[in-house]
């Protein structure tokens, strides 16, 4: 599993740090070449053990690509795409 954290730190100060979300992707199939991760996100502390968006990431290439992209696909199923 992977387990991805955000934290505000107030002026960068450690002891005033507060959790904005978290997001845990999970295995959950596919082969040595693809895999399907199961991807949950939460949101600000307290509400950090509630689920509030989830997606599957399927056919994601383990061997060509990292963590940083199966982030990226993870929020991309979730969310969808934002308009700025």
């Amino acid at each position: 599993m992977i387990r991805i954290t955000i934290e505000l730190l107030p002026l960068g100060i450690e002891e005033g740090k507060r959790i904005l979300g978290i997001a845990e992707i999970t295995n959950i199939g596919g082969d040595h070449i693809t895999g399907t991760y199961k991807a949950t996100f939460s949101k600000w502390q307290p509400k950090t053990s509630e689920n509030w968006k989830s997606a599957t990431v399927e056919n994601f290439p383990r061997t060509s690509r990292g963590a940083w992209d199966l982030l990226y696909r993870a929020l991309r199923e979730a969310i969808g795409g934002r308009n700025l």
